[in-house]
């Protein structure tokens, strides 16, 4: 942050946030830097960069653990989160030198369980879609993000589960029984998660197949 602080002065937000900026600069210099050399050794159109992000700004968050007596994440993102799906609402950047100016653009609900499903499908990865919570975003499958608190979001609106309501998306009617199959699916979800971790069922499959 020290290195670049010159370089956010002039924005209009606390030295707090400024000094995230700064930070985050690093990465802009990175991948200005790679993306340059990729394209001097002439290789640019056969690399794939991923980036996402991996969590929002805990550090900015208001809590006696970061000394912080007020919310930096709402000044942040300019608005105040109500939700997970406001406050973890980030974006995916899938690149390749051959890519460059297509601009496709995914705006379905889609997080970081989608990723492996999506960059196995893009590279040819054979790969058994019903051992992995995600989905290829470039497939017809149906968009769902969830939280591990069982909050969940797909093209037709968010689920609260604290509330137990179901906000439609502006324009969406749900047909009946939609939001039960959701949550049943969700719920079946996270079950398979939790067992694949607890019983390392990974490890024992890579060993079946062997």
């Amino acid at each position: 942050s020290r290195k670049n602080i010159d370089a956010v002065q002039s924005l209009p937000y606390s030295d707090k946030v400024k000094a995230y900026y700064a930070c985050q600069l690093e990465l802009e210099y990175a991948m200005q830097s790679l993306v340059s050399q990729l394209e001097e050794a002439g290789i640019s159109d056969d690399t794939v960069i991923v980036l996402t992000a991996d969590h929002y700004p805990y550090a900015l968050e208001k809590s006696a653990t970061w000394d912080n007596r007020q919310d930096y994440v709402s000044e942040l993102y300019g608005y105040k989160p109500a939700n997970n799906a406001e406050r973890d609402h980030n974006a995916l950047i899938l690149w390749s030198g051959c890519l460059e100016g297509k601009n496709i653009v995914v705006d379905t609900p889609t997080y970081s369980l989608d990723i492996l499903p999506t960059l196995s499908n893009l590279f040819g990865v054979e790969y058994d879609s019903r051992l992995l919570v995600g989905r290829d975003v470039f497939s017809d499958a149906e968009p769902l993000v969830l939280w591990y608190d069982f909050t969940w979001k797909t093209e037709k609106g968010l689920y609260n589960p604290e509330s137990g309501k179901f906000t439609p998306a502006e324009g969406v009617s749900v047909e009946e029984g939609y939001v039960d199959r959701i949550k049943a699916l969700v719920q079946n979800k996270i079950h398979y998660s939790r067992e694949v971790q607890q019983t390392d069922y990974f490890n024992y499959l890579a060993k079946a197949m062997q």
